[in-house]
């Protein structure tokens, strides 16, 4: 199986391109301010790395939204990106924009601090809450690390080596 990978991209004020691939497919969704769009993913994959069978996050668009369902089997999961026309309408309203199954817990938990530490690095926290306009989830990000460190000790060490940031080096 391939290694997923996740990348968070600043545009404009206000606004980002996140892009996740399983390695055989990528998804692509755009995401506004006016939501806690990275807060509440990272919270979701941390609520999947702690166990829960089923996390949803929905990112809040005017009026239309982006729904990601994690369903969670053991140490898989399948993801499901949905984009709503409107973000109180059931996720069989939703277009499937993205989808990927039986991938490994730990990969989509390693691809998103992965991606998130890379933005932490470049553009830095500070650009990041000058062109977000809120501060960078470093609480979020850390509260996934820590799971993600705990549930998957041996492959959750392995990403210390990759250079990119962690608590004891930022």
């Amino acid at each position: 199986m391939s290694q997923m990978s996740f990348i968070w991209t600043l545009g404009w004020a206000g606004s980002a391109d996140c892009t996740i691939s399983d390695g055989h497919s990528e998804g692509r969704v755009h995401v506004s301010y006016i939501s806690r769009a990275p807060e509440n993913l990272l919270d979701g994959v941390t609520r999947i790395v702690l166990g829960a069978r089923l996390a949803k996050v929905q990112f809040e668009g005017e009026p239309a939204a982006t729904r990601w369902i994690f369903r969670r089997y053991g140490e898989h999961l399948d993801i499901d990106v949905l984009h709503l026309e409107d973000e109180r309408h059931p996720e069989s309203d939703g277009q499937i924009l993205w989808q990927s199954c039986r991938q490994p817990v730990d990969s989509l938990a390693r691809s998103i601090v992965e991606g998130f530490d890379r933005v932490a690095i470049d553009p830095g926290e500070d650009a990041y809450r000058k062109k977000w306009l809120s501060p960078f989830p470093r609480t979020e990000l850390e509260d996934l690390r820590t799971a993600w460190r705990n549930a998957f000790p041996s492959t959750s060490a392995s990403s210390d080596e990759s250079g990119l940031p962690t608590p004891s080096n930022l």
